[in-house]
């Protein structure tokens, strides 16, 4: 038997309203964080080691700093991201 996909969505709502977590404090957070960087048009911001990528003006994933690129084995590079 197949065990249940939860979406995005439905996991997003059960840490909001079962546990508590204020997701949008979370969301200003980060918005914080990668402010500068967008607006300089970065592709990235380090921070408090984590990695923000950005799209444009959008934050499309946040990663560990450290974690190795899972398509190539090796550190991912700084090319193009900002240090906060």
């Amino acid at each position: 038997m197949a065990r249940p996909r939860i979406t995005d969505h439905a996991l997003l709502r059960y840490l909001e309203r079962h546990l508590g977590v204020d997701v949008e404090a979370h969301r200003r957070d980060m918005q914080r964080a990668v402010e500068r960087g967008v607006e300089e048009g970065a592709c990235g911001v380090l921070t408090e080691g984590l990695r923000f990528v950005i799209r444009g003006r959008a934050v499309v994933t946040c990663m560990r700093s450290s974690e190795p690129d899972i398509r190539t084995g090796r550190a991912r590079g700084r090319r193009g991201a900002i240090d906060e």
